[in-house]
């Protein structure tokens, strides 16, 4: 790895001297606690980086000790007149004696270390604390989901998640007494609706922490939830916890859901009992209407049916009126005295269009004209088959038989 690799990775990903002196201000209890506890108070951190952490215990009056392997970042410490020691930690912490140190720190390095290394790392840190020092480590929370599967791999010198309990159950059998871990630094959505998923994903907890000592702690301060955790670190949920807000939240709002579907449905069943009575009410009205109607053509049918039967009589009147009127006519006397001579004259008329239609003429508006030569062939045609289906029935007798047939159906 080059040179200047690192410590341009960490001002990329890592933040700014300010925003990490932010983050830090998590431990503002914890330096207050060692004030309190000790007069000397000294620090030792491994893996100091760029040195903030240093920075900020060396203000509080803190005699500071860095650790650090990158050689650029250890020039960058110097020339901000921090100690620090190049060279790999797991050496370098046998340099010093026991009950040397108020704090040993190690912020976002034991990912970096081996299963066996973390164990000499623990070894070493709890020889040199003083009594009632404080071991503070932080990295990476694998609870977060985005943590583990992604911002975790972007440093290439990650090479070991670590799973809380594993560390606390390594503290326990290194021999130090007193132990507990934190998740802390909640994820940009953690204070986003509860309703949302991707709360559950990106505001948990990025970051785990965890306090020891290798003698009880001098009072419990130091893990008073009510002074140091709440006033002083950003605690954040885990995954899960965020999850069951989640789930409650939903579960809250369906039943919240359900309770008004069940009124809903009380309002719409009383509805239904409004609607149903107003039914039958309309239901009388239109049976007492009904009556009434039935009643009124009852009482007044008889007195209809006498109009009606006086109208008829009088328009019966009025016939025989009109056709004694009409029989007195002259028309009526003249057709009386000349209908022999209508009937002669229809007669006449009628033998002579006879005549004229054998002959192929016929009368077309007042005028005598000859009829089509392909009309009086079809005629002549059509009056030959019939005098050959005539002749045909009176000589068969299949069709004498039919003729009996339909002759005792009709009877029938």
């Amino acid at each position: 790895m080059d040179l200047n690799f690192y410590t341009e990775f960490e001002n990329n990903f890592r933040g700014t001297r300010e925003q990490i002196s932010k983050v830090l201000s998590n431990y503002d209890g914890l330096i207050e606690y060692v004030q309190k506890i000790d007069n000397q108070p000294s620090l030792l951190d491994i893996g100091s980086g760029r040195g903030e952490w240093i920075q900020k215990c060396n203000a509080y009056g803190f005699k500071s000790i860095g650790i650090e392997i990158d050689v650029q970042m250890v020039k960058d410490c110097r020339k901000l007149d921090l100690n620090i020691k190049e060279g790999d930690a797991l050496s370098i912490l046998d340099e010093f004696d026991d009950d040397s140190f108020s704090i040993v720190s190690a912020f976002h390095v034991i990912e970096h270390l081996s299963h066996e290394s973390i164990k000499k790392l623990l070894t070493n840190s709890k020889r040199i604390l003083k009594p009632h020092g404080l071991l503070i480590l932080e990295t990476p929370s694998i609870d977060s989901i985005l943590v583990s599967t992604n911002s975790f791999h972007i440093d290439p010198t990650h090479i070991n998640p670590i799973h809380p309990d594993l560390i606390v159950f390594m503290l326990k059998r290194i021999g130090y007494k007193e132990h507990k871990y934190y998740f802390i630094n909640g994820g940009p959505l953690q204070k986003s609706d509860s309703e949302k998923l991707t709360r559950v994903l990106n505001g948990v907890a990025q970051d785990v922490s965890f306090i020891a000592s290798k003698t009880n702690f001098k009072n419990n301060e130091v893990i008073d939830e009510e002074n140091l955790i709440t006033n002083n670190m950003r605690i954040a949920k885990t995954t899960l916890e965020l999850a069951i807000d989640f789930d409650n939240n939903r579960m809250e709002r369906y039943s919240k859901y359900d309770g008004e579907i069940y009124m809903m449905r009380n309002k719409i069943q009383i509805l239904e009992r409004k609607l149903h009575n107003t039914e039958k009410q309309l239901i009388k009205l239109n049976l007492i209407q009904e009556r009434k109607l039935l009643n009124f053509l009852n009482n007044n049918l008889s007195q209809i049916v006498r109009k009606v039967l006086s109208i008829k009589l009088v328009f019966k009147k009025i016939l025989k009126i009109i056709f004694i009127i009409f029989m007195q006519t002259k028309f009526l006397k003249f057709l009386g005295n000349n209908i022999h001579k209508t009937t002669l004259i229809f007669l006449t008329v009628r033998y002579f269009q006879k005549r004229f239609d054998k002959l192929g003429y016929r009368i077309y508006q007042n005028k005598c004209v000859r009829k089509s030569r392909k009309l009086k062939d079809g005629t002549e045609l059509i009056n030959s088959h019939d005098k050959q289906l005539e002749n045909y029935f009176y000589r068969s007798d299949d069709a004498k038989n039919i003729f009996n047939d339909l002759t005792r159906s009709l009877k029938l």
